[in-house]
C-alpha cells in the first residue's frame, strides 16, 4: 500500500530527528571519551565521573582540562570546537523537549525555552535538522582529529 503525503512528510521528520540526536550523542560521547583519556581516568570510574555531567558542564570541564594540559594554541582550537558543539545544545533541547507535528510544514515543533519562556513554532525542521546533523558529523571528525592526534 503506498504511503500518503502525510506519512512521507512525517517519516522525513522522524528520520531527521533521529539522525540529529544520533550525531549529537556521538560528539558528546567523543568529548567524554577524550576527556577521560586526557585525565587518565580509570575505566571503572568513567560512568560515575564523566557520564554524570550534563552537556554544559561537560563542555566547561573539558575546556578547563584541555587548557591546562595542552599547548595554548591547541587548547584554543579545542575550546573553539567544543563551543561550536555547545551551541547545538539549544537545538537539542528543542528537539528533545518540544511538541512535534511531524507532517506539518516540513516538520514543525513547538518549544518554550527555559531561558526566556517565549513559545515558538519552528517549521521546516526535517530539512534544518538534516543540515545540522551533517554539521555535527563534520564537527565530530574535526574534534576527534584535534583531540586524538594530540593525546599525550
Amino acid at each position: 500500500m503506498p504511503y500518503s503525503e502525510w506519512e512521507i512528510a512525517a517519516e522525513k521528520t522522524y528520520r531527521a530527528i533521529g539522525r540529529f540526536i544520533f550525531e549529537f550523542s556521538q560528539v558528546e560521547y567523543a568529548i567524554r571519551y577524550y576527556l577521560a583519556e586526557e585525565i587518565k581516568l580509570d575505566e571503572n570510574h568513567f560512568s560515575a565521573i564523566v557520564e554524570s555531567y550534563d552537556v554544559g558542564l561537560l563542555c566547561t570541564v573539558s575546556i578547563k582540562v584541555f587548557k591546562q594540559s595542552r599547548h595554548p594554541t591547541d587548547a584554543a582550537n579545542i575550546e573553539k570546537l567544543i563551543n561550536r558543539f555547545r551551541a547545538f545544545s539549544d537545538e537539542r533541547n528543542r528537539v528533545a523537549h518540544g511538541l512535534w507535528v511531524p507532517s506539518k510544514e516540513g516538520g514543525t515543533v513547538h518549544y518554550v525555552p527555559r531561558g526566556n519562556l517565549r513559545p515558538g513554532w519552528f517549521s521546516q525542521q526535517a530539512e534544518f535538522l538534516e543540515k545540522r546533523s551533517k554539521e555535527l558529523s563534520a564537527l565530530r571528525v574535526e574534534l576527534e582529529n584535534a583531540l586524538a592526534g594530540l593525546l599525550q
